[in-house]
């Protein structure tokens, strides 16, 4: 439902400490975000439509997917909801400072019934997504269902804008048991099975897909590869719990003056959950991009340095030190944004697509070993909004198997 839009709108590698099991991507990645779910930060991705494959792009629309509510299980689907009195952020930079230079904001109502879902009607919750320049866009989230079917995804528009929150199967897929027993082997050695921890769980979504000029004016994101893959633009997602007052056309909340706490953030996969050692996740889910360099430098130079040496025995025809990587994995990992850059082709680093191996990439990086992989597969994912897969769904009759689903 369009309540209200800006008519120019319209117009217009998984590492913790080794020795410690950890939880990949960013599913469950710090003590304070395992007592919030909801708005607990998974994965974010980003991506041109259509995809761009060469330098010469010409694909005017941008999505955006953020994901939370890890590892959600198909059998309870009905019971998962977004957090309402949260705000969820995307955080968009064109400066090399990485300060927020647009965000787009969701908030979402309490789950029950109400104008847009009145009694005797299922129970609903509504959500509104403002955009820059105070631009709104309000709709339902699609709910989850204990039926063997999926509902279908309920998709708002307003010209070019799109927005869908909802449940989706989770698009992430890496063999999490291998890594831990990996990481906490002694001697060192090589334990993937190529079996995906995260196969048969689903997520909650927030998708939008709008112009990219919007976020990443012409010009200033073009980016380069030399001497190592650069560019000032990216995004990052943010999340943050307390009073919400109502939304009007002036929403533009200021969490530290508003008492919103902010309890987690995510840029690239795994910055969190791989380079900073246990004692400093709360710390790290608590900061900003902008001062990354200065608080958190060192901290993951020093983690990527302990991986180094513990797996170089393995291949040490492979290993040089220091590690010759370092300096791509720095420019990319700090500031903890997800890059882009509009005359590079999509795929991580520029950007993540849903189907991208990043697991492989920064493990192959870090450890200096090429052509890793983990040996697991890639999700079915839709070639329309809002891209990721739907919800897993339980069969109709018992023994109860996870019915995989068409799109959309």
């Amino acid at each position: 439902m369009l309540k209200q839009f800006a008519p120019a709108a319209i117009a217009a590698a998984f590492f913790l400490s080794y020795g410690s099991p950890v939880f990949a991507a960013d599913h469950r990645d710090a003590p304070t975000i395992d007592e919030y779910s909801a708005i607990d930060i998974n994965d974010v991705f980003m991506f041109r439509d259509p995809a761009c494959t060469n330098a010469n792009c010409t694909s005017q629309n941008l999505v955006v997917a953020l994901s939370t509510q890890a590892v959600a299980d198909p059998l309870f689907g009905s019971s998962y909801h977004f957090q309402e009195n949260a705000l969820y952020r995307l955080n968009f930079t064109t400066n090399q400072g990485a300060w927020s230079t647009a965000h787009i904001d969701f908030v979402f109502s309490p789950f029950g019934n109400g104008p847009d879902c009145p009694s005797p009607q299922p129970a609903c919750q509504t959500y509104k997504a403002i955009f820059p320049n105070h631009g709104v866009i309000s709709g339902v989230a699609t709910q989850g269902t204990a039926g063997g079917t999926h509902n279908p995804p309920v998709v708002e528009t307003a010209g070019d804008f799109k927005v869908f929150a909802g449940p989706r199967e989770d698009p992430f897929f890496f063999d999490l048991v291998g890594f831990n027993r990996t990481i906490g082997s002694n001697p060192t050695q090589i334990s993937f099975t190529g079996v995906d921890a995260f196969k048969g769980k689903n997520v909650n979504a927030i998708v939008v897909e709008f112009p990219v000029n919007w976020v990443f004016p012409q010009k200033t994101c073009a980016g380069g590869t030399t001497p190592v893959f650069s560019t000032p633009c990216g995004v990052w997602a943010a999340t943050y719990l307390g009073y919400l007052p109502p939304v009007d056309d002036n929403f533009d909340p200021r969490p530290d003056d508003d008492g919103l706490r902010q309890i987690d953030r995510m840029g690239n996969p795994a910055v969190n959950t791989a380079l900073i050692p246990a004692a400093f996740k709360d710390a790290f889910n608590f900061g900003e991009p902008r001062t990354d360099a200065r608080d958190f430098g060192q901290l993951i130079l020093n983690q990527i340095a302990a991986l180094d040496a513990k797996f170089c025995p393995l291949h040490p025809a492979d290993c040089k030190n220091p590690n010759p990587n370092i300096p791509l994995l720095a420019s990319v990992a700090v500031p903890d944004i997800l890059r882009f850059a509009s005359k590079q082709p999509d795929g991580y680093p520029n950007g993540r697509q849903l189907a991208d191996r990043t697991t492989d990439i920064l493990i192959s990086l870090i450890l200096e070993d090429p052509g890793f992989t983990d040996g697991t597969s890639a999700k079915t994912y839709c070639s329309m909004f809002p891209f990721l897969g739907p919800p897993l769904q339980l069969s109709g009759a018992t023994p109860f198997e996870v019915n995989p689903q068409s799109c959309p």
